[in-house]
């Protein structure tokens, strides 16, 4: 969950980063181009007194004062308060606009201007029999229209040769961060796979419609605010506007070309349209209408069809003349019924087909009346059904004389071996002083019940394979079915300077499984470390939940070099012990398997090195 927070967070990061170098680049580009056309770094003490914005804001200023202060100042009846705050607003240290109204004979009506403030501009204006002269101070310093488009110049003309460098680095960075985004993308972190996220799980047209609307309705909401702004001279919030609009629509594009690559990694492109998505539901609906029709009615239909068209075509063509359309017709009859034959052969082969894959080896085709190709793989079908009931009987014949066989035999060893066993327990039993004679009663003691375990082995894997156990399912409590196993071999895994290391899992995990089985499985599990495990090692016994299924794994050292496939391991009679000089049967794992698969689960090994592991499968509970 942590690296999920970290990894979104690290993107969010990585979308602002990109936005701002991006903006960055197209400013520096566009302030250089700017620089260059309108003479900034050649001329700068008067690159803005002759630009078009110094230009408009003398000529709105200079209409203001004509038609506001000079018609209030000629009026009979004057507005003394407006007249104080025209001047007031004209004055010096608001305003760096100035201006000279002189009559026609050149005398000066109304003016602001003395010849010590060094004017740059000129601006002239003749209505009304007066004439107006407008000029703008060269040293902006009040806080008027003028202040920040000059301020902006002067800021451009001392940053001109950075525009370049920030230009190529704010690019460089960008490109690297796009690459990490489209790098990144789908990407699953912890481990290092592909999964959709949120936008990319969206269909690519509609999530397409939504960024244009997006982006769209971004460009109507900031058209008419920015030419209000710029109408009004208020530049350093048009600056703002349009910084804002650009990182919006720049982002959003980010965000669809993002997740374009995504779907490219996750192949879902196509498929995850609306498009594909509504004409896989129609094709799905028509597929499954066609599905439940009989397969003749299919072919009539498809025939039915292409000959409409054709007989439409046929009757455009024909212009008049019935003579091709009738032989149409009667081939057209021909072949429909040549078509319905094969369709009815071709349905007798599905229906057989059908029978012998649901296990009725017994079922024979009728293709007495079939056309010869037809006729022939039916021929085909009835063999496959006739050789494949022959090698099963062949190999069920097999199974059970060898279950029958190994059952009868042991069987048969039990009686003699309960009759040596029972008398060298009676010959243990007397005071025999002679060590020899000790040494090989207790050789005959051991290897007696090495054979019966044997014989009980057998016996036991003949039942497991057979089919003759059943499983009584229940609810078990894994955590007690496990302390209880390690519980009853603890004394036998300190004798064989074993560890057993077991997780912590919940107490809460319960299995569907046969108590008796399962205790029969953990017990060759758990006889089958204390035997083939080095001593001085550990044993790591460790349970996970998955989804609806419980893993157990067994995992330990081998004290014999493992030169053997899992898949050969688990066959019969086949240890690991290749020298055959311990005490197991090599029926161990072949029982635990069967047993494990009559309840229903699944036993998987793995070797690699010396290190042997066993896991079972199980249905949670």
């Amino acid at each position: 969950m942590k690296n999920m927070s970290n990894s979104l967070l690290t993107k969010v990061l990585a979308y602002l980063l990109i936005t701002i170098t991006a903006l960055t680049f197209t400013v520096a580009v566009t302030s250089s181009v700017l620089i260059k056309t309108y003479d900034i770094d050649r001329n700068p003490d008067m690159a803005f007194f002759k630009s078009s914005i110094c230009s408009d804001i003398t000529t709105d200023y200079a209409m203001d004062v004509y038609n506001g202060y000079f018609t209030q100042y000629i009026s009979a009846y004057p507005d003394e308060q407006a007249l104080e705050d025209y001047m007031q607003y004209y004055s010096e240290e608001n305003t760096n606009f100035f201006f000279e109204i002189t009559d026609n004979s050149g005398k000066i009506i109304l003016s602001s201007y003395t010849a010590q403030y060094g004017y740059k501009v000129p601006f002239a204006i003749n209505q009304g029999g007066y004439t107006m002269t407008a000029y703008v101070k060269k040293d902006i310093s009040a806080s008027d229209d003028y202040r920040f488009p000059y301020n902006l110049y002067n800021f451009a003309y001392k940053t001109r040769n950075m525009l370049i460098p920030l230009a190529s680095v704010s690019l460089v960075m960008t490109i690297l961060i796009f690459i990490y985004l489209i790098y990144s993308a789908a990407r699953k972190k912890e481990h290092d796979k592909f999964e959709p996220g949120f936008i990319d799980k969206i269909p690519f047209d509609l999530l397409i419609l939504l960024i244009g609307g997006m982006i769209a309705l971004a460009v109507l909401v900031i058209q008419e605010p920015a030419r209000a702004l710029y109408s009004e001279y208020m530049y350093e919030a048009l600056v703002m506007l349009l910084s804002f609009g650009f990182a919006f629509i720049f982002l959003a594009l980010m965000v669809l070309t993002v997740s374009f690559a995504a779907r490219i990694k996750l192949k879902t492109l196509f498929r995850n349209t609306l498009v594909y998505i509504v004409a896989r539901g129609i094709f799905r609906f028509i597929w499954k209408i066609l599905s439940k029709i009989p397969l003749i009615w299919k072919l009539l239909l498809v025939i039915g069809f292409v000959s409409f068209i054709e007989l439409i075509l046929m009757l455009f063509m024909a212009r008049g003349s019935f003579t091709p359309v009738f032989f149409w017709f009667m081939i057209r009859i021909a072949v429909v019924v040549l078509s319905c034959f094969a369709a009815l052969n071709m349905i007798k082969i599905k229906k057989g087909g059908e029978a012998i894959s649901l296990g009725n080896l017994n079922y024979r085709i009728d293709n007495r009346y079939m056309l010869n190709d037809f006729k022939k793989h039916a021929e085909n079908l009835n063999n496959i059904s006739k050789g494949m009931s022959n090698a099963i009987n062949e190999k069920m014949k097999s199974e059970h004389f060898k279950s029958e066989l190994i059952t009868n035999v042991s069987h048969d060893i039990r009686t003699p071996l309960t009759s040596i066993i029972n008398y060298v327990d009676l010959l243990d039993r007397q005071n025999i002083d002679d060590a020899t004679s000790k040494e090989y009663i207790e050789i005959l003691k051991r290897q007696s019940a090495r054979l019966k375990k044997l014989t009980d082995d057998l016996i036991e894997a003949s039942k497991a394979t057979s089919g003759v156990i059943t499983a009584n399912m229940e609810k078990l409590n894994l955590k007690e079915i496990m302390n209880q196993a390690i519980g009853e071999y603890s004394t036998k895994l300190t004798e064989n300077d074993i560890e057993p290391v077991m997780n912590d899992f919940s107490s809460d995990i319960h299995i569907l499984a046969d108590g008796r089985l399962i205790w029969r499985v953990m017990d060759n599990m758990l006889e089958n470390i204390c035997k083939y495990s080095q001593p001085g090692t550990r044993a790591y016994i460790t349970v996970e939940q998955q989804l609806n299924r419980v893993r157990i794994c067994f995992k330990n050292v081998s004290k014999y070099k493992l030169n053997i496939s899992a898949d050969e391991l688990m066959e019969r009679f086949v240890r690991g012990d290749s020298s055959r000089t311990g005490e197991g049967s090599g029926l161990g794992l072949s029982i635990a398997k069967s047993l494990t698969e009559i309840m229903k689960g699944a036993m998987l090994l793995e070797i690699e090195g010396d290190l042997f592991k066993a896991c079972l499968v199980f249905d949670k509970a």
